[in-house]
């Protein structure tokens, strides 16, 4: 293939991947797809991820130092009309990963923790997870008087989302295993 037909591949595989996956990649994640498939180096990727943004076939978010991508409707379009030029190999590279991933990616997804400075001095953390159609299920905002506690915290949130929603659940309809005192 020319050089241009494996630039043209490189970017659709990118917006096929972004459109099976249908929520918006890490760029940590679209890294990890290309470099274990060999389908482009870390450079490539990023070259090909901002001409695709300036293009307006992707959307670019950046949420507390996470930068996410979303095909945009113009890139489906585009995806479209020339997805009959990606390889079958390279597509089924694509859905292997995403029957791989879709699920672990999903999760972190819809599992968010961050904190941010008070103007006091202390820090307010913000915990959520949400439902797969989005719908925020529970959110927990605490405030801790050191950065190393909120990160504490955020760590312990994402690591053990299920079981401290269950616990939290739990003891809120009365059927934790400790009820508090009044």
């Amino acid at each position: 293939m020319s050089d241009d037909g494996t630039l043209a591949e490189n970017k659709l595989i990118l917006l096929y991947l972004l459109q099976k996956m249908n929520i918006a990649l890490s760029n940590n994640d679209i890294c990890q797809f290309v470099m274990e498939q060999n389908v482009m180096d870390y450079f490539l990727a990023q070259s090909y991820l901002s001409q695709l943004v300036n293009a307006h076939f992707l959307d670019e978010l950046t949420e507390n130092g996470t930068t996410r991508y979303q095909v945009t409707p113009s890139g489906r379009e585009a995806l479209g009309f020339f997805e009959n030029r990606i390889s079958p190999w390279l597509k089924n590279a694509a859905n292997e990963y995403i029957a791989n991933n879709k699920s672990r990616i999903k999760s972190e997804y819809e599992t968010s923790a961050n904190y941010f400075p008070e103007i006091n001095g202390e820090y307010l953390v913000k915990c959520a997870v949400c439902a797969l159609d989005g719908t925020q299920i529970m959110e927990v905002d605490v405030t801790v008087p050191t950065k190393k506690q909120a990160q504490i915290i955020c760590t312990n949130w994402k690591q053990n989302v299920n079981h401290i929603v269950s616990d939290i659940f739990a003891s809120l309809i009365g059927t934790g295993k400790t009820t508090p005192k009044a």
